[in-house]
């Protein structure tokens, strides 16, 4: 009996459905879909680069993949919306790219915020992303008291 082993694409999106062939699409919604994908994989490689920093990097672990629960979120609405039909597909296209631009923000955050993690402590869109980017402001006030201490 065969045995299945899974691709490359399956272990990239493995909750969305969205089609293989938007990889190099260039409809609206395959373009943001590739920018969600491009944000989500700089994140995780600019938390790799902390690791061999020696940055402790579990809770940046978790923010990408609460971050990519995101993204198969947002990717669910975008196959929705490229189903719509043409007369009402630009609206929510329109609104959809601004949920992917917060979506960007976040993701860079996330990786500026695990470099800084890196730096020695003298020199120094909905509802998942509100939590991760509080979760970040909670991790930069715990180190500015840190420096403040250092300081004293």
């Amino acid at each position: 009996m065969p045995i299945s082993v899974p691709g490359p694409r399956s272990r990239r999106r493995p909750l969305s459905e969205v089609p293989w062939w938007w990889d190099t699409s260039p409809t609206p919604a395959a373009e943001l879909h590739r920018r969600m994908r491009r944000s989500l994989e700089g994140a995780r490689r600019t938390v790799d680069t902390a690791r061999r920093r020696g940055v402790p990097t579990e809770h940046y672990d978790r923010l990408c993949d609460e971050l990519a629960v995101a993204v198969d979120t947002l990717d669910d609405q975008l196959l929705h919306a490229s189903q719509l039909p043409p007369a009402d597909r630009p609206r929510v296209l329109h609104d959809l790219r601004a949920r992917v631009a917060d979506l960007e923000r976040t993701g860079s955050r996330i990786g500026r915020t695990a470099l800084e993690a890196a730096a020695p402590l003298a020199g120094g869109v909905d509802e998942p992303l509100r939590h991760i980017n509080e979760r970040l402001d909670r991790h930069l006030e715990a180190r500015a008291e840190l420096r403040q201490l250092e300081s004293d």
